[in-house]
């Protein structure tokens, strides 16, 4: 006999569950199903946190921060150069 027909005649052999068995098996199963959801954060926790962001999030962008300063010119050959050397060495200290 190869390993096959071994496996078929201890599945034919084997006893069968009873209705018993089945519901108690079927039952554990939902319960553990429904323990793992109730483990689970809820949507109104999730949406409170997003709220939250949210709200800090246009606080902190309406907030009235420092004023932005002018761009400094990076070209050495303009004439209006911030940083250009003849500018830079004519500051009064």
């Amino acid at each position: 006999m190869d390993d096959i027909d071994r496996a078929l005649h201890a599945l034919a052999t084997a006893p069968l569950p009873t209705v018993a068995d089945i519901e108690h098996n079927v039952m554990s199963r939902i319960n553990a199903v429904m323990a793992a959801k109730a483990a689970r954060p809820s949507l109104g926790a999730g949406l409170a946190a997003a709220s939250l962001a949210m709200v800090i999030g246009i606080v902190v962008a309406g907030a009235p921060g420092r004023t932005q300063s002018p761009q400094l010119e990076l070209s050495v050959f303009s004439a209006n150069a911030a940083l250009a050397p003849a500018t830079l060495l004519a500051i009064e200290r």
